[in-house]
Protein backbone atom coordinates (compact mmCIF):
# COMPACT_ATOMS: atom_id res chain seq x y z
CA UNK A 1 0.00 0.00 0.00
CA UNK A 2 1.23 3.49 -0.74
CA UNK A 3 0.08 6.85 -0.25
CA UNK A 4 1.16 9.70 -2.52
CA UNK A 5 -0.14 13.59 -3.20
CA UNK A 6 -2.07 15.78 -1.20
CA UNK A 7 -4.95 12.79 -0.89
CA UNK A 8 -4.24 9.67 0.41
CA UNK A 9 -4.41 8.15 -2.38
CA UNK A 10 -4.20 3.79 -1.61
CA UNK A 11 -2.84 1.88 -4.46
CA UNK A 12 -3.90 -2.07 -3.89
CA UNK A 13 -1.04 -3.99 -4.18
CA UNK A 14 -2.97 -7.41 -4.28
CA UNK A 15 -5.24 -8.97 -6.80
CA UNK A 16 -6.54 -10.96 -4.70
CA UNK A 17 -9.70 -8.87 -2.98
CA UNK A 18 -9.28 -10.57 0.55
CA UNK A 19 -6.34 -8.67 0.85
CA UNK A 20 -7.21 -5.88 -0.80
CA UNK A 21 -10.01 -5.16 1.67
CA UNK A 22 -7.42 -6.01 4.62
CA UNK A 23 -5.24 -2.62 2.92
CA UNK A 24 -8.14 -0.05 3.02
CA UNK A 25 -9.77 -1.03 5.87
CA UNK A 26 -5.85 -0.28 7.64
CA UNK A 27 -6.04 2.84 5.38
CA UNK A 28 -9.79 3.62 6.79
CA UNK A 29 -8.51 3.26 10.27
CA UNK A 30 -4.87 5.33 10.09
CA UNK A 31 -6.24 8.43 7.62
CA UNK A 32 -8.85 10.83 7.59
CA UNK A 33 -11.85 9.26 5.50
CA UNK A 34 -12.21 12.78 4.11
CA UNK A 35 -8.84 12.36 2.07
CA UNK A 36 -8.61 8.59 1.51
CA UNK A 37 -9.20 7.54 -1.94
CA UNK A 38 -8.96 3.71 -3.19
CA UNK A 39 -7.10 3.13 -6.79
CA UNK A 40 -9.02 -0.19 -7.95
CA UNK A 41 -7.16 0.15 -11.61
CA UNK A 42 -4.98 -2.44 -11.11
CA UNK A 43 -7.77 -4.60 -10.37
CA UNK A 44 -10.49 -6.87 -13.10
CA UNK A 45 -14.40 -5.67 -13.09
CA UNK A 46 -15.45 -8.18 -10.66
CA UNK A 47 -12.46 -8.36 -7.85
CA UNK A 48 -13.11 -4.77 -7.90
CA UNK A 49 -16.74 -5.16 -7.28
CA UNK A 50 -15.93 -7.95 -4.08
CA UNK A 51 -13.83 -5.49 -2.64
CA UNK A 52 -15.96 -2.34 -3.00
CA UNK A 53 -19.02 -4.38 -1.40
CA UNK A 54 -16.89 -5.97 1.05
CA UNK A 55 -14.86 -1.95 2.24
CA UNK A 56 -18.78 -0.16 1.77
CA UNK A 57 -20.33 -2.71 4.46
CA UNK A 58 -16.54 -2.24 6.72
CA UNK A 59 -17.37 1.54 6.37
CA UNK A 60 -20.91 1.80 6.48
CA UNK A 61 -20.45 -0.06 10.41
CA UNK A 62 -17.78 2.62 11.55
CA UNK A 63 -18.38 5.92 9.76
CA UNK A 64 -22.51 5.24 8.41
CA UNK A 65 -22.36 8.87 7.29
CA UNK A 66 -19.02 8.96 5.41
CA UNK A 67 -18.15 8.02 1.98
CA UNK A 68 -15.08 6.36 0.30
CA UNK A 69 -13.87 7.34 -3.03
CA UNK A 70 -12.33 5.55 -5.29
CA UNK A 71 -10.96 5.01 -8.98
CA UNK A 72 -11.51 2.56 -11.14
CA UNK A 73 -10.27 2.21 -15.22
CA UNK A 74 -13.98 1.32 -16.46
CA UNK A 75 -17.03 3.59 -15.99
CA UNK A 76 -19.02 0.18 -15.78
CA UNK A 77 -18.67 -0.25 -12.20
CA UNK A 78 -21.10 2.72 -11.31
CA UNK A 79 -24.02 0.75 -12.86
CA UNK A 80 -23.27 -2.54 -10.81
CA UNK A 81 -22.19 -0.33 -7.96
CA UNK A 82 -25.48 1.50 -8.25
CA UNK A 83 -27.33 -2.15 -8.75
CA UNK A 84 -25.98 -2.86 -5.08
CA UNK A 85 -27.47 -0.08 -3.57
CA UNK A 86 -23.93 0.98 -1.74
CA UNK A 87 -24.81 4.31 -1.23
CA UNK A 88 -21.58 4.99 0.69
CA UNK A 89 -18.96 4.63 -2.39
CA UNK A 90 -17.85 7.50 -5.23
CA UNK A 91 -16.23 6.88 -8.16
CA UNK A 92 -13.56 10.13 -8.67
CA UNK A 93 -12.17 10.39 -12.33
Amino acid sequence: MSQVGYKNLVYLNSSNPINAVKEVRKAITKSDIHDLEVDLSGMNLLDAVKVLAMTSSYLYQKLPEEKLRFRFISTDIKNIISQLSLKNLEMVV
